[in-house]
């Protein structure tokens, strides 16, 4: 058994926000701190993983911007995919060992999050050589209900998992998510009702049973200072990329 996971629900965050608070906790980790979850919404916002390309998004800047929508290429590995209201962020900042297995450590959030559906009555499963969780739709068509995309620097996890909860599908269409063309689910097309924030406690209780860890609830976290973030951290650069003309 580990150390305790200390699981808190933040609401809706800007996703550089986020992403500045998962730097400074994972400053914290390296420093012997609580290693976290942090559970969350974003604003709209797609996000370009270090083996995607703005080729695969499908519409132009203008469609994305009145969809108030922004871009922005990250650290993570994966794809492009989508963040939004309605979807559940999970990311587990966590003391990660040098040569520890880092398939097994995304099986295991794969595995929570099926086992969170499952607490639904929702079956699921994953799909050989694809990241991610995977449902039928009542057609019958398989669709993807979860995405996976993790780093590990310096010894610490960050980033993690996306949940389509009652996300606006939609969003999905102006993109080829993690890279191929495919059917999106959520809770609510698969005829399940449930808020965000409480499906985030569900995923608690099962990334901290999967990760072999206690869990402790906490109702805040302390806010991220300059100082805990890398100087040479990529959120330090994050760039909109809708501010600018699109590179390939």
């Amino acid at each position: 058994m580990g150390k305790p996971l200390h699981a808190t629900w933040l609401g809706r965050v800007p996703y550089v926000d986020a992403w500045r608070i998962q730097e400074a906790i994972a400053t914290r980790v390296r420093e012997g701190g609580a290693e976290r979850l942090l559970l969350l919404e974003h604003d709209p916002v797609y996000t370009i993983g270090r083996r995607g390309t703005t080729e695969h998004l499908l519409v132009g800047p203008d469609v994305l911007r009145a969809a108030g929508a922004s871009v922005y290429r990250v650290d993570r590995g994966g794809d492009i995919t989508y963040h939004g209201p309605g979807q559940l962020v999970g990311y587990p900042i966590t003391a990660f060992a040098e040569g520890a297995d880092l398939v097994a450590y995304v099986r295991a959030i794969e595995e929570a999050i099926r086992d969170a559906l499952q607490s639904y009555a929702v079956a699921s499963r994953t799909e050989r050589g694809k990241t991610g969780v995977w449902v039928d739709l009542p057609d019958g068509r398989p669709a993807k209900i979860a995405a996976i995309g993790v780093r590990v620097s310096r010894g610490v996890t960050t980033h993690g998992f996306a949940l389509n909860v009652s996300t606006d599908l939609a969003a999905f269409e102006r993109v080829l998510p993690c890279g191929f063309q495919h059917e999106v689910a959520s809770l609510e097309r698969l005829g399940v009702t449930a808020r965000v924030s409480e499906v985030s406690d569900r995923c608690a209780r099962a990334v901290a049973a999967r990760l072999g860890r206690d869990l402790v609830v906490d109702t805040s976290v302390e806010p991220p200072r300059d100082a805990e973030i890398p100087m040479d951290a990529p959120v330090r650069t994050a760039l909109d990329l809708l501010a600018e003309p699109l590179p390939a």
